[in-house]
């Protein structure tokens, strides 16, 4: 979406003016910008339609997509069947939802989406790099690349995965911290009346994060694998 978004609202509007749209949030840059768009192009209702149905599509494929994981984990860990497993977790995302939907006047959606969709994307990739590439070992992540593959991968792509990605995300996370998420973390910019919100989708992500946690700390272990 953002690759269709960003280049369409720059055409029409400008960086400045693009830059100001996409500070406001993702929400803003494909539900704000794009039917603005779509007023000023030949046949604009029918090209409305066609974006948001597709992104109405990418948003159910990416919701399945998230959930699987979390079902599986349920079924595999504590025995819970697939209707079960979906039902449960159908049931927390309805509950866990509505603040989202409540509060999104005041930031709640956007400073979610700041730390775990932006922010944390950089940090977990960098975590996830340096457990593939350095705990569980190069040459065995190599040899599971590899194992099996149709297309021969070019070796050059090992020492990318074991020291350019790293030293590039860590760069990108020193950068990021210094600029926008230290001043994001202390609310320097942010309304008086949102903050007591901001924290407390801070606490939300925080709370889900320690559930997980515990979790698979419960989980960590056991040997009765269920069927998926």
């Amino acid at each position: 979406g953002g690759s269709i978004a960003i280049p369409a609202a720059v055409a029409f509007f400008g960086i400045p003016m693009t830059q100001a749209i996409a500070s406001g949030g993702a929400f803003d840059l494909g539900f704000v910008s794009m039917p603005l768009i779509f007023t000023k192009i030949p046949m604009g209702q029918l090209f409305g339609a066609l974006w948001f149905l597709l992104l109405f599509f990418a948003g159910i494929t990416s919701s399945v997509a998230m959930a699987q994981p979390i079902i599986a984990f349920l079924k595999d860990e504590f025995g819970f069947t697939h209707r079960r497993a979906t039902i449960v977790l159908g049931v927390l995302v309805l509950l866990l939802v509505q603040p989202v939907v409540l509060f999104f006047g005041h930031g709640f959606l956007n400073e979610m989406d700041y730390w775990a969709g932006t922010f944390g994307l950089v940090v977990f990739a960098l975590l996830e790099t340096i457990i593939f590439a350095w705990i569980f070992g190069i040459d065995n992540a190599w040899n599971e690349i590899t194992s099996g593959a149709d297309i021969k991968v070019p070796v050059i792509f090992k020492h990318i995965i074991k020291y350019i990605t790293p030293a590039y995300l860590i760069i990108i996370l020193v950068y990021w911290t210094i600029t926008e998420a230290i001043p994001t973390l202390l609310l320097e910019n942010a309304p008086a009346e949102d903050i007591p919100y901001l924290w407390g989708a801070r606490l939300l992500m925080l709370g889900i994060f320690v559930v997980f946690i515990l979790l698979v700390r419960k989980a960590f272990g056991k040997t009765t694998v269920h069927a998926v």
